[in-house]
C-alpha cells in the first residue's frame, strides 16, 4: 500500500472512532458576568452561575432569585492538507451557530442556608464541513461531515454558610449526553467509502463541590473540584451502502466515555469599592481518559470495527484566567478579561470532526442593575493556535494530517430578577 492510500485509511479510521471529547467541548461556563471577567469566577462567584464555578458562593445571595442565559458558540475551523506537492484540501467549516444556555431558580431557607436548581449547558461542540472540499480525500465522492455533541445538565444545589467567613457548597448533576455524527466510512480498498451516520445519547452523574474563606470583605478565596463523569451512551449506527455486501444497513451501538476530573483555586480582590479584580488557576485530570471504545450490536458491524479502539494519548492540562470589573455607577458595571484554555490531544490523535486546539481567550462585557432586575451582556473571542500533523511523521497515528485551525465567537445575555 503506498504511503497516501495508507494516510487515507488511519484519516476513516480516526472517523469511525473519532473521540468524543476536546478542550473546545468543556465550555469555560455560564453567565455574562462570569464570562465578561474572563470566566476567572471561583474566588467571585455570586451570582446564578455559581452552580457551575463554585456552589459555595452561593450563600452571598441573599434573596431569591429567577434567571435566564443565552448564548451561542460561533466556530470557525480551517482544514488544511498538501501532500507531495499536490493540495488535497483547502476548506473552511461551515457557518454554524450552536445554542446553549442556562436556566436557575434560588431561594435562601434561613440566614445561612441556600437551596435551588439550575438546567445549563456545561459541554458542547460541533464542526460541519463541505463534502466538495474533501472529496479527494474519499475518491472523488462527496459526502457529509457533520458532528455534534452536547451535554445538558440539571443541578440541585445547596450552599451553607459555616461562619461568617467561611461557606461550602454542592450540587448533584445530572447529565444528559447526545452525540450526533456523519462522514464517510470505508478505506478506499478493502471496503469502499460510504456514508456513515451516528445518533446516540445516555444519562450520567457526576457532582461539584466548592469552598469560599472571606476573611474581609476585600478579599475572597475559593477552591472548586468537580468528579469524573462516567457516561455510556446508546444509539443507532446507519451506513446504508452495506447491504450492498449482505450486511445489515444499520446497528445499535454503544461508546464509553468520561469527561475528567477538574481542581480550581481562584481569588477575587477590591482594592476599592469600584474595583474587582479576579484570577484562577483550573487543573483538569485529561490524562486518565485512555481511549474510547464503540461496540456494535450486530456481529458483522463488530468484525469490521475490529482493532479500531480509539487511543487518546491525552495529557492533564492547566489554564489560567483573570477578571476585571469596574463600576461606572450603581447601575452600570464594565468587564473585560482573558483566560487560556489548552488542548490536551497530541497531533496523534488530531481530527477535523471534533477539534482540539489551544486557545487565548479574550472577554468583555457590561451589567445593568436596577431595582431588582439585572442584564449582563458578554462578547468571548477565542483565538485559536494552529496545528500542524505531519503526515511523514504520524503515518502510524490516527491523527488526521494536515494544517488544523479554529477561531470561536461565544456571545451571549443574562436576564436575572429577584424577589
Amino acid at each position: 500500500m503506498s504511503k497516501f492510500k495508507l494516510i487515507i485509511v488511519l484519516l476513516l479510521v480516526v472517523f469511525m472512532t473519532s473521540g468524543l471529547f476536546a478542550n473546545g467541548l468543556s465550555l469555560n461556563g455560564i453567565g455574562s458576568k462570569a464570562s465578561a471577567m474572563g470566566t476567572a469566577f471561583i474566588g467571585l462567584a455570586d451570582d446564578f452561575s455559581a452552580v457551575f464555578f463554585n456552589p459555595a458562593g452561593l450563600t452571598q445571595m441573599e434573596e431569591g432569585s429567577f434567571t435566564f442565559f443565552g448564548t451561542s458558540i460561533i466556530p470557525t475551523g480551517t482544514y488544511n492538507f498538501e501532500m507531495m506537492g499536490m493540495t488535497m484540501a483547502d476548506t473552511s467549516s461551515i457557518g454554524s451557530m450552536y445554542p446553549s444556555g442556562a436556566i436557575a431558580y434560588y431561594k435562601p431557607v434561613s440566614d445561612k442556608l441556600i437551596i435551588g436548581i439550575a438546567g445549563y449547558v456545561p459541554s458542547g461542540v460541533g464542526s460541519e464541513w463541505s463534502g466538495s472540499d474533501l472529496k479527494l480525500l474519499t475518491g472523488g465522492t462527496d459526502y457529509t461531515w457533520n458532528s455534534k455533541l452536547f451535554m445538558i445538565t440539571v443541578s440541585p444545589v445547596a450552599a451553607l454558610k459555616i461562619s461568617d467567613k467561611f461557606s461550602i457548597g454542592a450540587s448533584l448533576n445530572i447529565n444528559y449526553v447526545n452525540l450526533e455524527m456523519e462522514r464517510p466510512g470505508g478505506d478506499g480498498e478493502s471496503m469502499p467509502f460510504f456514508q456513515y451516520e451516528e445518533a446516540m445519547s445516555g444519562i450520567a452523574i457526576g457532582g461539584t463541590f466548592g469552598a469560599m474563606f472571606k476573611p474581609c470583605d476585600k478579599l475572597s478565596i475559593g477552591m472548586v473540584y468537580k468528579i469524573p463523569v462516567t457516561a455510556t451512551i446508546n444509539g443507532t449506527a446507519d451506513a446504508p451502502f452495506l447491504a450492498n455486501f449482505g450486511m445489515s444497513a444499520e446497528s445499535e451501538g454503544e461508546r464509553t466515555a468520561t469527561w475528567p476530573m477538574l481542581v480550581g483555586i481562584g481569588i477575587a480582590i477590591k482594592p476599592n469599592d469600584e474595583l474587582t479584580l479576579t484570577a484562577d488557576v483550573i487543573y483538569t485530570n485529561w490524562k486518565k481518559l485512555v481511549n474510547i471504545p464503540i461496540s456494535f450490536e450486530d456481529p458483522t458491524w463488530t468484525m469490521m470495527e475490529a482493532g479500531t479502539e480509539f487511543t487518546l494519548k491525552w495529557e492533564d492540562t492547566y489554564d489560567f484566567k483573570i477578571g476585571l470589573e469596574y463600576k461606572i455607577s450603581d447601575s452600570l458595571f464594565f468587564r473585560t478579561g482573558f483566560y487560556t484554555d489548552n488542548a490536551p490531544s497530541p497531533n496523534e490523535t488530531l481530527n477535523i470532526m471534533l477539534p482540539n486546539i489551544a486557545y487565548s481567550a479574550y472577554t468583555i462585557g457590561f451589567g445593568y442593575k436596577k431595582g431588582k432586575i439585572n442584564l449582563d451582556f458578554a462578547l468571548e473571542y477565542l483565538n485559536g493556535n494552529d496545528r500542524l500533523v505531519d503526515p511523514m511523521n504520524y503515518l502510524v497515528g490516527t491523527g488526521m494530517p494536515g494544517t488544523h485551525g479554529m477561531d470561536m465567537v461565544v456571545p451571549n445575555v443574562t436576564f436575572s430578577i429577584e424577589f
